[in-house]
């Protein structure tokens, strides 16, 4: 055998052993998430009991100010999101939501899907400020869920998740400063005004005792 087709050989032995190894290292889809690629881990359905990953914390500090409750669904856990909707942009593809103790959303909104506000089921274009929007963000990816029906959760992409707006209330406008009156009287003043009345009390004193010693 050449020594060129030994080393085809080799080349092609050692292709097949680091494609073999590749596929062994490959996530597998149909796995259930490994702990380290969860959204969050929680112990119980209190907020308290939620411990979020790392990465979700590096990305969304304040999440954890803005869980309502945590729900078990199908044997998965949701956090339980609440806030109010800000605005509708774009007929309802994208919909910002303010969190009374949290941050504020932007979720990417599907055009066939309908919200459950106040009980009825209302398209996104429809939505207005102010009203209530729920949603859920299971334990194994980062999207907001929406039920749709009895059994059916349909995914919202998030695409922003910023601190929430602080409304900084505008300074006073200063006036022009008023200008100082000039100071007229100083206590040297006050001092002769006192001794300028001892001297008139003295006068008047003075002529009564004259008037009584002409009598």
């Amino acid at each position: 055998m050449s020594n060129r087709i030994v080393s085809i050989l080799a080349a092609a032995t050692l292709g097949a052993t680091a494609s073999a190894s590749a596929l062994a290292q490959a996530p597998n889809p149909t796995e259930p998430p490994t702990p380290t690629d969860l959204t969050f881990t929680t112990t119980g359905t209190q907020c308290e009991d939620v411990n979020w990953s790392p990465q979700t914390l590096a990305r969304y500090p304040h999440i954890a100010a803005a869980c309502q409750r945590v729900v078990q669904r199908d044997g998965k856990y949701f956090v339980v999101f609440s806030g109010t909707v800000h605005s509708v942009a774009r007929n309802g593809r994208s919909m910002s939501v303010d969190f009374e103790n949290g941050d504020e959303v932007t979720l990417q909104v599907p055009a066939d899907m309908k919200f459950d506000i106040g009980g009825t089921m209302t398209r996104p274009r429809d939505i207005l400020p102010r009203q209530q929007l729920t949603f859920y963000v299971p334990q194994d990816r980062f999207v907001a869920e929406v039920p749709q029906g009895e059994r059916v959760m349909v995914p919202v992409p998030i695409t922003q998740w910023q601190p929430q707006r602080i409304a900084y209330a505008a300074p006073a406008t200063m006036g022009p400063r008023p200008q100082e009156l000039p100071q007229t009287g100083t206590e040297l003043g006050l001092l002769a005004l006192g001794g300028l009345g001892l001297m008139a009390a003295g006068a008047g004193f003075t002529t009564l005792r004259h008037r009584r010693d002409a009598r």
